[in-house]
């Protein structure tokens, strides 16, 4: 009968960012012994951050392509909309992209104006292998006037692994058709010490994490590299992003175990042998 008690707790407020361009369906992760894509195994890892972060919080996903971060649902309280956010996050794929082109830099600078126009001003934790097509040129540093370091707290977390592999294709609607060739998308200009041109690999994928940093560095972010499924549970639940706020919070523990000890105390020795002598 005792009712939810509101008392302060730690909480985080976090809006998801995932990479939906092409090279995030490349499959250099492992889950249950099963190859799986980057995007799937970021889908996994904020699903175990869900499950680990206290009610009160609050969580929403969003979406890159293209150069811009789309919000996909505005952050929601964790315990109550469990279910929603779980449903939601399964319908997260490939099929959601509305571009092929990939200009990371720019993508990250509009989750924070994404942020910024919340206004409750959650954290963001942004998933991306960091491949920018068209590539950057050389000295080429994107950036917006009204986005300065610090604006907004916030993540980059690198997915993917060290070894190039080559990108899957797909048709509008998520079908696979192959893989990207060298003579289907933008290859920088490359050339040796001695001036000979050398072959573009801008249609292999690997994690970028330099440019990453940089970009993290940039908007005053902190970087992590996605190496386990718990990578977004350590980022999403930084010390230095929690919100103190009241929580309903069940105390019916508290009577319980109160009627446990009298309970216990009444079967003691010493209580038994005082009612005999009575």
């Amino acid at each position: 009968m005792l009712p939810p008690v509101n008392l302060p707790r730690d909480s985080w407020d976090t809006i998801v960012v995932f990479d939906l361009t092409q090279s995030m369906n490349v499959e250099d992760y492992e889950q249950d012994g099963v190859p799986v894509s980057r995007l799937a195994y970021a889908r996994e890892s904020a699903k175990r951050a869900l499950r680990e972060l206290p009610c009160g919080s609050r969580v929403g996903w969003a979406g890159f392509a293209e150069y811009r971060t789309l919000l996909l649902l505005a952050p929601i309280e964790v315990c109550a909309h469990y279910g929603d956010l779980i449903a939601s996050l399964d319908q997260i794929d490939g099929r959601m992209r509305w571009g092929n082109s990939s200009e990371v830099a720019k993508g990250v600078f509009w989750s924070v104006r994404a942020a910024k126009e919340i206004g409750d001003t959650p954290g963001i934790v942004f998933v991306s292998d960091g491949q920018e097509a068209p590539p950057l040129r050389d000295g080429d540093k994107p950036g917006f006037d009204d986005i300065k370091p610090g604006d907004i707290r916030g993540w980059i977390i690198g997915a993917g692994g060290e070894a190039a592999r080559p990108i899957p294709k797909s048709d509008d609607d998520g079908r696979p058709v192959g893989y990207w060739k060298a003579g289907e998308v933008i290859q920088r200009e490359l050339r040796t010490a001695d001036g000979k041109r050398v072959p573009g690999t801008e249609h292999l994928s690997a994690l970028r994490e330099t440019h990453l940093r940089a970009i993290a560095q940039q908007v005053g972010f902190d970087y992590a590299t996605l190496t386990d499924a718990d990578t977004l549970t350590r980022a999403m639940k930084n010390a230095d992003a929690a919100v103190s706020r009241p929580v309903p919070t069940d105390l019916s523990w508290l009577p319980a175990a109160l009627a446990l000890i009298v309970l216990i105390a009444g079967f003691r020795p010493e209580a038994r042998g005082a009612r005999a002598g009575a």
